[in-house]
């Protein structure tokens, strides 16, 4: 009879089940401490209970439980059945229990070992009572509203079906055992502070509090020295000063200062108009072009893939008189001659095949040619020379031929009527279909320009070509606010033109500041170009500019020098009433080079024109050299 009824448990309740089982509140309470000395129960109603817990419907049909438990509820004491009595009720009871398991079975709700199937989120059971050996499964009664406290959780549970399995929802977390629930933030991570939680009211720390603790934080903060001290030399300061200027002010050189400073490489200024280089690039020449040729559309007529200079370097030259301003023709600068050689041999080819080249409506004659070709048009003026490339060769001078010596490579009456074509567009036929073409005119000449003939090029004819760039500057910024030619005077027309001032090595620095100026430059952009701070305070320097790439605190440094050298020598070796002179002419000009002007000393009038800018380099020099010996020796 034994072996029967635990054959029965074993079915329905695992081990561990028996062993580890914990208390849900969802279940109805264990019963009394009398009913749980009782070994074991009606078999009838142990019967029905598991049919109630493998099928929740049929546990509404029970008759039979509700009289036995109105029985206890009552008090009255049961007679406990004789051995006889369990062994047909352990019987009934198991074939009842396999009956009901194939069912359970055959519907999915139970597994084929005996215990009930796990559906889609459903939790383990944990609601069956526990006693030794067996396990004690009570009828419904009525269940009345109490207090339980479980899970550190206190509420008051209602009433709730005791048939069937309680499930917590499929997303919701299980809590920790024996922490309390609340809407505190988590504290934070290993600050060791007081945290306020929703019971503390709300209260500021002192100040000797937060002392407290912000010296406590800083000091979990810092790590613990474990490893063994390494010197470490202190890192030097930073002073703001360039490594060369460091080295210039060095005082352990001592006597040998002056010819540090004297040094070429350590000198911060050069003669501006020799940074200019000869070019002898490969050259293209373009025959009977229409007259309204745009520079994008002989740069497309010669392809993509023709390797002509880059566009910052500005290859395409169309020639234009500066008098009439009529169309001549074209030249194309390459990388190489090969280049240009190519380019003519495919334009050949397409003409003995047939098909002639054309640009617009015309047939194009495509020549190779050369750089003295291109500055003999450029220059046309420029008697008296011969050009070996992009070099001229000065002939001598014909006292019988006065007409065909050299008298310069330009003439301010070309640049006059350059400006002209600009603002008497009427006046001028040929520039009415295209209005760019005098700025493109000023940029081959800024580009071609020989400006390392400094032997030949006067302060006057610089002067003109500095007063045309600035006058079609400002006419190109009142044509692109009112909008006249949106296609062809736009702003990239503006950047070419004030690109091609801006480095422009016969300009001198102060010109270069002018130009950054009506072009509204900001002071990076001015740095890229290589212009110095204060560069308007360069009023009496014609031919020094400061040298590529050095510090701009070395130049200021040399400045200071000066300044400072040249305001004691004034105020020093002067009379008195050459010193109010010089006073009062330094009222007018300014002050940031101190007195080098007054040595400088320039001629004035015809004389200052006719002066060549080589004439100009030697003489700031030499004044310069001479100061910083009386500073530094």
């Amino acid at each position: 009879m034994a072996s029967t009824s635990h054959s029965l448990l074993k079915l329905f309740t695992t081990g561990s089940d028996i062993s580890q089982r914990t208390f849900d509140p969802s279940l109805p309470s264990p019963p009394d401490s009398h009913l749980a000395c009782s070994s074991h129960s009606h078999s009838a109603s142990s019967s029905s209970m598991m049919q109630s817990r493998l099928n929740p419907e049929s546990a509404s049909v029970q008759t039979t439980e509700p009289l036995q438990n109105a029985n206890l509820s009552k008090g009255t004491t049961t007679t406990a059945p004789t051995d006889s009595d369990l062994s047909a009720s352990f019987t009934s009871s198991n074939d009842l229990a396999h009956e009901l398991l194939s069912q359970a079975i055959a519907q999915g709700s139970v597994s084929s070992n005996g215990t009930p199937a796990k559906g889609y989120g459903d939790e383990p059971r944990s609601g069956d009572q526990k006693f030794s050996g067996h396990t004690f499964m009570a009828s419904p009664e009525p269940v009345y509203p109490r207090h339980y406290h479980i899970r550190g959780i206190s509420s008051v549970s209602g009433s709730m079906p005791t048939s069937g399995r309680m499930t917590e929802p499929r997303n919701y977390a299980p809590r920790t055992s024996g922490r309390p629930m609340s809407s505190e933030p988590p504290p934070k991570f290993n600050l060791e502070l007081p945290t306020l939680t929703q019971n503390d009211p709300e209260v500021l720390p002192t100040s000797e509090t937060s002392d407290y603790q912000l010296g406590a934080l800083v000091q979990q903060t810092l790590p613990t020295q474990q490893s063994l001290t390494v010197y470490q030399p202190p890192a030097a300061a930073f002073d703001g000063r360039s490594e060369k200027l460091k080295a210039l002010t060095n005082p352990a050189w001592g006597n040998a200062k002056l010819a540090a400073v004297l040094d070429p490489s350590n000198m911060p200024f050069v003669e501006g108009a020799k940074q200019a280089t000869a070019k002898n690039n490969g050259v293209v020449r373009l025959g009977n072009i229409p007259f309204s040729t745009k520079r994008s559309e002989v740069i497309a007529f010669l392809g993509r893939n023709s390797k002509i200079l880059n566009d910052a370097e500005e290859p395409v030259h169309i020639i234009m008189d500066k008098v009439t301003s009529k169309t001549m023709d074209a030249y194309v600068e390459f990388m190489t001659l090969e280049d240009a050689m190519r380019a003519v041999e495919k334009h050949s080819q397409n003409q003995l095949s047939g098909r002639p080249t054309r640009l617009g409506d015309r047939p194009v004659d495509v020549q190779l040619s050369s750089q003295a070709s291109l500055m003999k048009d450029l220059f046309p003026i420029a008697a008296g020379i011969v050009w070996k490339g992009v070099t001229p060769e000065i002939q001598p001078f014909r006292p019988n031929e006065p007409w065909s010596n050299f008298k310069g490579f330009i003439s301010a009456e070309e640049m006059i009527m350059l400006v002209k074509h600009v603002e008497v567009p009427h006046r001028s036929p040929f520039s009415k279909e295209c209005p760019q073409r005098p700025y493109e005119c000023l940029i081959s000449t800024l580009r071609k320009f020989p400006w390392y003939m400094t032997d030949c090029i006067t302060v006057s004819q610089r002067g003109a070509m500095f007063q045309a760039t600035r006058d079609l500057l400002q006419l190109l910024l009142k044509s692109l606010d009112k909008g006249s030619d949106p296609v062809n005077l736009n702003k990239q027309l503006l950047r070419r033109v004030t690109r091609a001032a801006m480095e422009c090595p016969g300009f001198t620095t102060l010109m270069k500041d002018d130009v950054a100026w009506i072009a509204g430059m900001s002071d990076a952009e001015q740095r890229s170009y290589g212009q110095p701070r204060f560069a308007s305070s360069w009023r009496h320097q014609y031919a020094l500019v400061p040298k590529p790439g050095m510090p701009l605190d070395v130049v200021e440094w040399y400045i200071e020098a000066i300044r400072n050298q040249t305001m004691r020598d004034v105020f020093a070796r002067t009379a008195p009433g050459e010193r109010r002179a010089i006073q009062d002419k330094a009222q007018a000009t300014d002050g940031y080079w101190g007195y080098f002007w007054a040595e400088l000393n320039y001629p004035t009038g015809a004389e200052f024109d006719a002066m060549t800018l080589s004439y100009a380099a030697q003489l700031e020099f030499a004044v310069m050299e001479a100061i910083l010996a009386r500073s530094f020796g």
